[in-house]
């Protein structure tokens, strides 16, 4: 362990140069982060287009180029930030967006939905891959750790489950009724959905309070409860009643959505606190 007390002139400009390494790795998560949420965007517009609804088929087209544009700035990101990501890792990623964006109008609804998660599982592996380097650079303690968690981890796997909802809910939605396939894979989601929320639970109240007071949209998202109790009742009593469904898909959309955009603001709230702390050593170096 270093002194905090005194730091030879090349130790802290190394601690510095790791600092700021961490910093454009953070940028980098943050801006996989955007990308996925288009890209599930996408992935319940696509459903819903599949399911015959003209509107959501609008909707593919201007999201497919945000999500192409992304795609190319990334690409930019990851050249200047040089994190330590295997270019194989990332060419079956751009792959994988490219054989969603070419030919899910050939798809039935549930390889849409399937090929969509599978790039959103990759991208999420990513981030998490990202965010362990990136705080594995700097010495911290265990609140930020547990932050650390919440943010690269809890949030993007609770977020996920949610987004999987809206798609496969929008598609029966507007079809009338919940095949079997959607069936089988919205009573799955709907039980994961609610322990991921336990455990997201849990990890934010163990999370110190001044940490917490820093994070304003954990307010609005805890306001959310309600909604993601609304619905869980949506799929259960209606989608999965077997019965015709009487939920319109725009409100199970919007309901969803609204949802899932609070837990995002969580997130980018979390990665902006991350990005202002320092090593510890460079802290004692400051205070001293």
């Amino acid at each position: 362990m270093l002194s905090t007390g005194h730091f030879p002139a090349d130790t802290l400009s190394q601690l510095h140069a790791r600092q700021q390494q961490r910093i454009k790795g953070l940028e980098l998560i943050k801006a996989i982060m955007n990308v996925v949420r288009v890209i599930q965007l996408h992935r319940a517009a696509s459903n819903g287009a599949l399911a015959g609804n003209v509107f959501f088929d609008s909707k593919t087209r201007v999201l497919a180029r945000e999500i192409n544009d992304r795609f190319l700035s990334l690409s930019q990101q990851l050249n200047s930030s040089n994190p330590e990501i295997d270019e194989q890792q990332w060419a079956d990623i751009n792959n994988a967006w490219q054989t969603v964006y070419l030919q899910w109008r050939q798809d039935d609804a549930i390889e849409n939905f399937e090929l969509h998660s599978h790039l959103i599982k990759q991208l999420l592996e990513l981030i998490s891959v990202l965010g362990m380097q990136s705080e594995r650079m700097i010495e911290t303690d265990d609140a930020h750790q547990l932050l650390a968690s919440l943010i690269f981890d809890q949030l993007p796997k609770f977020i996920e489950q949610l987004g999987q909802v809206r798609a496969l809910g929008t598609f029966s939605a507007i079809a009338g009724e919940t095949s079997q396939r959607c069936s089988i894979r919205l009573n799955y989601l709907v039980q994961v959905l609610r322990r991921q929320k336990n455990k997201l639970n849990i990890l934010v109240e163990s999370l110190p309070s001044n940490v917490l007071e820093q994070i304003s949209a954990l307010f609005k998202a805890q306001l959310m409860e309600q909604n993601i109790g609304r619905l869980q009742t949506v799929v259960e009593k209606d989608l999965l009643s077997q019965q015709k469904i009487v939920t319109s898909a725009d409100e199970l959309y919007s309901l969803s959505t609204q949802i899932i955009d609070a837990h995002f603001e969580v997130m980018n709230e979390g990665l902006k606190i991350l990005r202002l702390r320092m090593d510890a050593r460079i802290q004692a170096w400051v205070h001293q």
